[in-house]
């Protein structure tokens, strides 16, 4: 059974120099195949990108697009440097990716141009079926009622400063748990937007002292000196995901 959207948005902004320290195609579709992933696992809205390097979103917004293609219309996109190393990605197995090379009742499809994945083309004004005959080849529209994904927008940072209800994922910040009525509050009130710093660092510098109430440490008396920015995001959902259910 597959989950439905959030009942209010849970977004995630990232910095673009994160994939920055890579030094390769293969490290950077890597990396973000991880990142999508946990973003997927979370039922994150929306992923906002402060491109803070030059170049690198039009990448992210090549390999997301791929990612996020049910596997039977990738044939459809056409061949690109940025993605030449999609086999890499691991599958993202969102609800309408889970199909059989057939046909079989239930299966939700998405389509592009009547094209659904099936050896017969189905009605062209709908993107969205159910099948529900797998013989006689009959179906249904569906309406997108369950988890899709996450969209994909480029932000800059004074836009932060504009958004309600960030949240800052900090190693000096308060303990989530001990707050986590207060995140729940946020969240009731219109979504919640949680901000992981570049790899540089000075976020909370960068925003203004107003978000140092609203940072978390949601990685405590960690073993390591560091945190990347990857293993800070799957701590952080995880923790999220706990707190508003």
């Amino acid at each position: 059974m597959f989950e439905f959207p959030r009942r209010k948005d849970l977004n995630v902004v990232l910095f673009s120099s994160t994939l920055g320290i890579e030094s390769s195609l293969e490290e950077i579709t890597l990396k973000l195949s991880e990142i999508f992933r946990y973003l997927l696992l979370a039922r994150v809205s929306n992923l906002l990108v402060v491109d803070d390097s030059n170049g690198l979103y039009k990448l992210i917004k090549e390999i997301h697009r791929y990612a996020l293609t049910p596997p039977y219309l990738k044939r459809k996109i056409p061949k690109k440097r940025a993605l030449s190393k999609v086999g890499l990605l691991a599958p993202m197995n969102v609800y309408y990716h889970v199909v059989h090379r057939f046909p079989v009742e239930g299966e939700v499809r998405i389509g592009k141009n009547g094209d659904f994945g099936l050896k017969e083309r189905l009605g062209k004004e709908f993107d969205t079926v159910l099948i529900t005959d797998s013989t006689k080849m009959k179906y249904v529209p569906y309406q997108r009622v369950y988890y899709d994904g996450f969209q994909l927008r480029k932000i800059k940072l004074p836009e932060v400063e504009k958004m309600s209800n960030v949240i800052v994922g900090s190693r000096s910040g308060k303990d989530p748990f001990l707050y986590s009525e207060e995140i729940r509050k946020l969240y009731e009130t219109g979504g919640l937007t949680l901000i992981l710093g570049p790899p540089k660092g000075e976020l909370i510098r960068n925003l203004g002292e107003k978000y140092i109430s609203r940072s978390y440490n949601f990685v405590p008396r960690q073993g390591v000196s560091d945190v990347r920015v990857e293993e800070a995001l799957a701590f952080s959902l995880a923790v999220l995901n706990s707190i508003l259910k």
